[in-house]
């Protein structure tokens, strides 16, 4: 009676016992067979310049402006028709890492911290929104113009 238990978890914690943990690699595929692994992702290269002609605060009027920053960075996905998006925002205030996606001409981005949330929409044809939200307030500012 005495054996029960030690044997009975001895039963139970030896088929995970027997497993081995490694972080070696699976073997490569045999000289002459077909691999199934996809091929390297589409890679594309983000370098677009926008030019925001209108400012939006909250409910107030919207006024014109000159805010003209510049999105660089990197694409890439298994079809240059969806590709996720790493990117940095840079202008004369700050500058913004932001990701997303793009899709075929299209892109959306978002980034920022909780003080700052901050969405960049582009349509194919380049019309663009830039829109911040603050959590101090809160607020919300808009952009509008173009991004190519």
């Amino acid at each position: 009676m005495r054996w029960t238990l030690p044997l009975a978890l001895v039963a139970f914690a030896e088929p995970a016992l027997a497993q081995e943990s490694t972080d070696a690699a699976p073997p490569a595929p045999a000289a002459g067979t077909v691999s199934t692994t996809p091929p390297e992702p589409f890679q594309q290269t983000i370098a677009i310049g926008c030019r925001f002609v209108w400012e939006c605060v909250e409910n107030e009027p919207c006024t014109e402006t000159e805010f003209s920053p510049d999105v660089t960075g990197t694409a890439g996905g298994a079809s240059a028709d969806a590709l996720a998006v790493q990117s940095q925002m840079v202008s004369d205030a700050e500058t913004v890492t932001l990701t997303g996606t793009k899709q075929d001409k299209a892109l959306s981005l978002t980034g920022g911290g909780f003080d700052a949330r901050h969405l960049l929409s582009i349509a194919a044809d380049g019309a663009s929104r830039y829109t911040v939200h603050y959590a101090d307030g809160p607020i919300a500012i808009s952009y509008l113009g173009t991004c190519k």
